[in-house]
């Protein structure tokens, strides 16, 4: 491979793996070539290690962003979801455009919907002086850590699955970057009837229920939030809200009975003991297998600009 393998301090080692793997520029720091030339290789390279860390190749723009993007030839995957992000060129979108003094949590893109993108690409155009890491975690380590400190729980649900509710926000509150879109935004209807069908069509829940605010519960289970894939058990479908607050979301066992909350303390408590918390760089491009593992933004402070691209 013509990729320096590089170092960072903020790495850690799962099972004799680096991650995220860092690759550096060679003689040659044409990202997009390299890329065309190696594509199998860094293929192979992101399913051993999870996520590629591309530093110190001088990508300074999103049309450059996007070029390295399509250098890769895996097809788009639009964007469906509540978060507000505005569409930059191409397959490009900004991050997740809430306030950078607000956590988003750990989670894996479009989870809760019935097609969800296989890798997820970041580009940092401009990093911010504080905070603002964009952490990354193996879920199949959350899982073998759940059920090494709550095996009755993870037991329990396998047996009867979780179940929770998600709000949009109302009326009032349209187009507020803080709290998303409302159900009329995020399905693109104002009919309850066609919104519904919709949701069952496009959003892996089970029933909608609406409010008289103008606010809607996406209802989904009950389910078991642990799913098989690349021949691994991955802890995928939420089980706190984007902010990690438990009153984003209500959450309860599939027979309706209450979540435990050390349990709950226990899956903060190793997501944040194995993520890496990524201190972003001017050009860096990361790419993350969004099958294997979640991300999340810690809070930070303007100006910050990060871009993304889906694929499917």
């Amino acid at each position: 491979m013509g990729f320096v393998e590089g170092k960072i301090v903020e790495e850690k080692v799962f099972k004799g793996k680096v991650f995220p793997k860092t690759l550096l520029p060679c003689n040659r720091c044409d990202l997009i070539e390299m890329v065309r030339g190696e594509r199998e290789q860094l293929t192979d390279l992101l399913l051993r290690h999870g996520a590629i860390l591309f530093r110190g190749f001088g990508v300074s723009s999103a049309e450059e962003f996007s070029r390295v993007v399509e250098a890769f030839e895996w097809d788009d995957m639009p964007y469906m979801g509540a978060a507000i992000r505005a569409k930059v060129v191409n397959r490009i979108f900004t991050a997740n455009d809430s306030p950078l003094d607000q956590l988003i949590y750990f989670h894996h893109e479009m989870s809760l919907f019935k097609e969800f993108p296989s890798k997820i690409f970041f580009f940092c155009l401009e990093p911010s002086p504080e905070g603002s890491q964009t952490s990354i975690l193996p879920s199949y380590i959350v899982v073998e850590k759940m059920e090494e400190l709550m095996a009755e729980f993870v037991a329990k649900l396998a047996q009867v699955g979780l179940t929770f509710r998600l709000r949009t926000v109302n009326d009032a509150d349209s187009g507020d970057i803080v709290k998303g879109k409302t159900w009329k935004e995020l399905l693109k209807t104002n009919d309850k009837v066609e919104a519904e069908k919709r949701a069952l069509e496009s959003i892996a829940c089970d029933a909608m229920e609406f409010h008289s605010d103008g606010s809607a519960d996406f209802i989904f289970g009950p389910l078991d939030p642990i799913k098989e894939l690349g021949g691994k058990r991955v802890w995928f479908k939420p089980m706190l809200g984007y902010t990690g607050n438990e009153k984003d979301v209500h959450i309860s066992f599939g027979d309706g009975s209450p979540f435990p909350p050390k349990a709950t303390e226990a899956y903060k408590k190793i997501s944040v003991e194995n993520s890496v918390d990524l201190s972003w760089q001017k050009g860096d491009v990361l790419l993350v297998d969004n099958l294997m593992n979640q991300h999340a933004r810690q809070p930070g402070k303007q100006p910050r600009t990060i871009l993304v691209s889906l694929c499917k």
